[in-house]
């Protein structure tokens, strides 16, 4: 329950900011806007003032030492979710799209980069999503990930799924995977 609450604080924030935060001081590289516009063009604005926009550093990999930028971008807006895209840009400017395991209803593991309810904690690297099934929050699915430093990308450590929209907020969403 308190993880749940905490992610949908973080998701309140993000979806606030999406249209309150003075956020442009944030310069987002062209390939990247280029990327994310074509992915998001009913939510992106060409100056970007309606999307929400985090920038973070990455450490540097085994193979490439020099630490890397995460961009997280809003993409979509709901009534109670948000979607977001994530994008890793190297020191010389490539930029690769963020794909993370997503465990479906029949328990069976995909890739996605839809990233739904998106928060980054840089201290810790760890990436989590929320997604209320409905307004409640009574039902839906979370996720957390922590960035591998020696892979250079987002591993899955814990996800919930709770299916029925059962209208008991009080307990946890079961855990269908944890690593």
């Amino acid at each position: 329950m308190k993880l749940r609450l905490i992610l949908s604080a973080l998701l309140s924030l993000a979806a606030l900011s999406a249209f309150g935060a003075d956020q442009n001081s944030i310069q987002i590289p062209k390939a990247v806007l280029d990327r994310h516009n074509a992915s998001c063009p009913d939510f992106s604005s060409e100056r970007g003032q309606y999307l929400s926009k985090e920038v973070y550093t990455l450490p540097g990999g085994e193979y490439s030492k020099t630490p890397k930028s995460l961009y997280i971008l809003g993409c979509e807006l709901y009534a109670y979710n948000s979607k977001e895209l994530a994008y890793i840009v190297d020191s010389y400017g490539d930029v690769t799209n963020v794909a993370v395991a997503e465990v479906a209803t029949d328990r069976s593991i995909t890739a996605t980069s839809d990233l739904m309810g998106t928060a980054f904690d840089q201290a810790s690297l760890m990436l989590s999503t929320y997604s209320k099934g409905r307004g409640i929050g009574d039902c839906g699915s979370s996720a957390i990930y922590k960035y591998d430093v020696s892979s250079e990308k987002f591993v899955l450590l814990e996800a919930h799924l709770k299916e029925q929209c059962d209208g008991d907020v009080e307990s946890e969403w079961p855990v269908v995977y944890s690593k």
